[in-house]
Order: structure tokens, then C-alpha cells, then sequence
């Protein structure tokens, strides 16, 4: 036995509007994420994972860098007071490594003592 279901011109609209929202909201969360995969694919990416103030004019920073291992890649270094000056910088070339991510440490030099030093931006390295 079936149910005579009776749709009036009014809830046809109001489903087609449904269903042209669901699909509108769909399509959007389909460019956002295509957006956002190709805002990072190839990029190089760091991750800070520690320093020691080794004395008063140089603090060890080390780092994790994630990048296409056959690539060289070169890092731009802080270092900052407490005050947060910036007391020291460097640029550390990373040599192409077997594996991606490859851990690395590097020495800032400061002209006054450090209290933080941290990765500020990491690149490809020029051709």
C-alpha cells in the first residue's frame, strides 16, 4: 500500500533550496581545501624545537626542517633579549639530507645575552 504524498509548489521550492545550499556549501569546502594544499605543497616548513644560551654572546637554536630532502635550503636565525630585541641573527645553509624531516642545531651569534633564538623563515636555496 502506498502513501498518495501530496507536495504542494511551496515545499518544492524550499527542497530545491535546500539542495541548492547543501550543494553551494559543499563546493565551497571543496575550494577551501584545494586552496589550502596548494598554499603549502613544496614549501619548506621548520619547526622550532629548542636553544640554549651557551654563553653571553651566542645561544644554540635547534630545529626540524621538512622539505624535499634533494634540496638545499637556507634559514634565517633570531636571536632576542628579554626585552625582546633582537640581539643576534644568522643564515644557516641546510644541505640537501637522505630524509625528510632532518634535525639540525646552529649557533647565533649575539652582542649582548640572549634569551630566546628561534627559526624566523627557511627557503629554498637559490639555483
Amino acid at each position: 500500500m502506498t502513501i498518495p504524498v501530496h507536495t504542494t509548489p511551496e515545499s518544492r521550492r524550499r527542497r530545491r533550496w535546500w539542495v541548492v545550499g547543501v550543494l553551494g556549501v559543499a563546493a565551497m569546502a571543496l575550494v577551501a581545501v584545494w586552496f589550502g594544499i596548494a598554499a603549502t605543497a613544496g614549501r619548506v616548513h621548520w619547526v622550532n624545537t629548542g636553544f640554549e644560551v651557551a654563553a653571553d654572546d651566542e645561544v644554540q637554536v635547534r630545529f626540524d626542517v621538512i622539505r624535499d630532502p634533494g634540496r638545499e635550503v637556507v634559514c634565517e636565525l633570531q636571536a632576542l633579549d628579554d626585552r625582546y630585541t633582537r640581539v643576534g641573527t644568522a643564515q644557516v645553509r641546510v644541505e640537501p639530507a637522505g630524509s625528510s624531516p632532518s634535525r639540525h642545531t646552529a649557533t647565533v651569534r649575539t652582542v649582548s645575552r640572549a634569551t630566546t633564538g628561534y627559526v624566523d623563515a627557511c627557503a629554498y636555496a637559490a639555483p
